[in-house]
């Protein structure tokens, strides 16, 4: 039995043409640097969330399966729902649902099977022409033909889920159990009806949430698929994942309706740390920006980059360091996250090039020679310890601050290589924090991150 859609020509086009011309207009002409198994997607109507959307698919692994977990806006039920449905009907075509994959859940997790439950519903309908677009696009390049080869013979099947009242960690246990074979979507929406500022703040702080992993942060008015996005959440944070930003928006920046917003947000899983990703993918654009945010400043120009990866709008902390012949020329920074890396990098570039007290403010004259390079910091964890030796013991080979009182003094782990010996390193913090490095009180406490370096010599 087929399903047919309910909110084609409503929430999006109903003409296959049009629609398909739609998404393709979301499309950036832009190198997607990473394919993503699982990405959060909103469900809006197209002309509000679709190109937020769209950022998140085109960061998606296409699979055999894709799983779409999705709220329920109109039922109640305990757990989960899915459907008896065959197939899946839009005006592109129908996509064919993984009946085996749905009995197999429902033999081993508290679930539902009810078309009922589907029928009204738009959370997972919406999401379907972006997946058959992804894997029937109207329009390829010839490159992208060429890849889709390797696509031949393998047929797009769904496993819908609808998310009643339900324990995150179930849908977590879910997405683990099928991981090796399948693709997820997270279909959810941010903030709702708030003024367009109120939205910005509570979505910057969901989106902070979801980028850092603090699950016991997150509140049920954050999100309308907040299950869903916990499930995933967890799984990264079991898996040592993390959560990249897409793209984030609200419905007052498309309408400029200010008044009564929803909020729109995408992201995608990446298998390491997001300073690893911006390591991998970005050095050069940090360093460019870095040194074009000094350059202009001798002409008292304000330094406004274009294109910011949505990454780098995420808030993180980073110090920048310049040198001059292999000599220190500054080092300005920041330990706690305050504001999106971009910013915090163009801050601390110029700051350390004309802010520096133990310096001269840098010339035009030296800026031809300067020698960059940002530190982008994790978060800062406390060091529990009982005495400096245990202390000692736990130092190497991170980033350390330590802080007694009013004094308090931090090393990046890249002084490892000047102080290799864990007692020197700690005394010559201790000297820097304005203590004597024989200093040690009840009181004194620590604190360790790791950081990645992002220099010339490892740019390319």
């Amino acid at each position: 039995m087929n399903k047919k859609p309910m909110f084609a020509g409503t929430f999006y086009p109903d003409s296959p043409d049009e629609l398909n011309n739609l998404i393709n207009s979301y499309k950036e002409d832009k190198k997607i640097e990473y394919k993503s198994k699982a990405i959060i997607v909103p469900h809006a109507g197209y002309i509000y969330s679709g190109h937020a959307a769209e950022a998140g698919y085109m960061h998606l692994e296409p699979s055999t399966n894709i799983f779409i977990i999705a709220p329920s806006h109109h039922c109640e039920f305990e757990n989960i729902a899915m459907p008896n449905y065959t197939y899946f009907d839009t005006p592109l075509g129908s996509i064919e649902v993984n009946n085996r994959i749905i009995k197999d859940i429902a033999e081993k997790y508290p679930s539902v099977i009810s078309d009922e439950i589907f029928d009204g519903e738009h959370s997972i309908e919406v999401q379907l022409p972006f997946l058959q677009n992804i894997f029937s696009p109207s329009r390829q390049s010839a490159t992208d033909f060429v890849k889709n080869l390797k696509k031949f013979g393998k047929k797009l099947r769904i496993v819908p889920i609808l998310v009643g009242r339900c324990d995150y960690r179930l849908i977590s246990d879910i997405i683990s159990d099928y991981w090796e074979d399948s693709s997820f979507v997270i279909s959810s929406d941010l903030s709702h009806f708030y003024t367009h500022e109120q939205c910005r703040q509570i979505d910057n702080y969901t989106a902070s949430i979801i980028e850092t992993g603090k699950l016991e942060c997150f509140q049920a008015e954050q999100a309308c698929g907040l299950t869903g996005i916990k499930g995933l959440v967890d799984f990264a944070n079991n898996n040592d994942c993390s959560l990249i930003r897409a793209e984030m928006y609200n419905s007052g920046d498309i309408s400029n309706d200010k008044e009564r917003v929803v909020g729109y947000g995408s992201w995608f899983l990446y298998t390491d740390s997001r300073n690893n990703f911006i390591e991998n993918f970005y050095s050069k654009y940090i360093l460019d920006i870095a040194k074009s945010a000094i350059i202009k400043t001798f002409s008292n120009q304000e330094f406004v980059p274009k294109s910011i990866p949505p990454v780098l709008t995420e808030f993180g902390a980073t110090f920048v360091t310049l040198k001059i012949d292999g000599k220190l020329r500054g080092c300005i920074g920041s330990i706690y996250p305050t504001k999106p890396l971009i910013l915090d990098i163009i801050d601390n570039a110029k700051n350390a090039a004309f802010q520096d007290s133990r310096f001269e403010p840098l010339t035009e004259a030296e800026a031809d020679n300067i020698e960059i390079s940002v530190s982008v910091l994790s978060s800062i964890e406390r060091i529990p310890f009982k005495d400096e030796r245990d202390l000692l013991s736990k130092i190497y080979p991170y980033g350390i601050i330590i802080s007694d009182k009013q004094k308090r003094a931090v090393y990046l782990p890249v002084v490892w290589e000047q102080l290799p010996d864990r007692e020197i390193f700690l005394n010559s913090l201790k000297e820097k924090a304005g203590l004597p490095p024989n200093y040690f009180s009840r009181s004194l406490e620590a604190y360790k991150f790791s950081a990645i370096e992002i220099c010339e010599n490892n740019t390319y």
